[in-house]
């Protein structure tokens, strides 16, 4: 049986994405984020009313390395993670591997016709994503409040624009509201995904590299999932194609008002914060 390290990292949650991007950037087969022992939150249900819990200060970050080979990157996974803490490794087999991974994904209730689910949780109906390199699984509160706007402002035959489309779990939920969706991304690997994920769930989506200023006409709803400083760089595009309106996440807190500045133009109709995020809606 082939034989894995793991590599565990306490670090602020805050932290959590950034250190993430190192270990894959590093080789790391796969990458976990968990709660530490005696924190996580009871699992909450669709039926469940009330405000979300808290997010916790910390987290647990684990990810998975082939043994063979180890000793040569363990020096660099050190450096690499050691703003942000003292790594620790664990040797584990390939069912423990798979088991523990899995485990890091659960289905995403949105509402009664939009579920999220990975395909070994997946029920009839569900929006089935394989949890894969892109971006974009629904477990993120950025990803779920991009979802949201989409189950509330969906209207069959219209028109949405993914940006930043990762996985394409956005533009596939609108086509499975019956929207004509699209999406356009920077990196091949995602567009890839996203046709794959398309497939998967029965839709016809388009996704493809073009930038903004080479797309036309407008959008009855518009999407981005990400960070506010590059919401500001494509405000004037994403002003440009909203036709009707603009739902944004991706956005710490601290950096909100740079996202409203730049969208100062439009009519902001909704406003969301979970933990350090915040996700807005525009109108046109």
């Amino acid at each position: 049986m082939t034989a894995w390290v793991e590599v565990s990292i306490e670090l602020l949650r805050r932290q959590a994405e950034a250190a993430s991007a190192v270990l894959f950037d590093l080789g790391a087969t796969g990458v976990q984020e968990d709660h530490r022992p005696g924190e996580a939150p009871p699992p909450r249900q669709p039926w469940d009313e009330g405000p979300l819990p808290e997010p916790t200060l910390w987290v647990v970050l684990r990810s998975w390395w082939p043994k063979d080979g180890f000793d040569q990157v363990w020096v660099s996974i050190r450096e690499g993670l050691s703003p942000f803490g003292e790594a620790t490794t664990a040797r584990v087999d390939d069912v423990d591997w798979l088991k523990q991974w899995r485990m890091g994904f659960q289905p995403i209730h949105i509402s009664d016709r939009l579920v999220v689910s990975p395909p070994w949780l997946a029920r009839e109906g569900d929006l089935i994503v394989d949890p894969g390199m892109a971006f974009g699984t629904g477990d993120h509160p950025t990803t779920r409040a991009c979802l949201s706007a989409i189950d509330r402002y969906a209207k069959a035959g219209e028109r949405c624009l993914d940006v930043g489309t990762g996985s394409g779990v956005l533009a596939i939920a609108a086509a499975r509201l019956g929207m004509n969706a699209c999406g356009v991304d920077t990196d091949p690997l995602a567009i890839k995904e996203a046709h794959e994920n398309a497939e998967r769930n029965g839709v016809v989506i388009q996704v493809d590299g073009r930038s903004l200023a080479d797309i036309h006409g407008s959008f009855a709803l518009v999407v981005a999932n990400i960070y506010a400083e590059v919401l500001v760089l494509l405000a004037p595009d994403l002003i440009r194609l909203c036709g009707g309106r603009m739902a944004l996440a991706g956005i710490l807190i601290d950096r909100e008002h740079m996202v409203q500045d730049a969208m100062s133009t439009l009519r902001l109709v909704e406003r969301e914060v979970e933990g350090d995020w915040v996700s807005l809606v525009f109108q046109r």
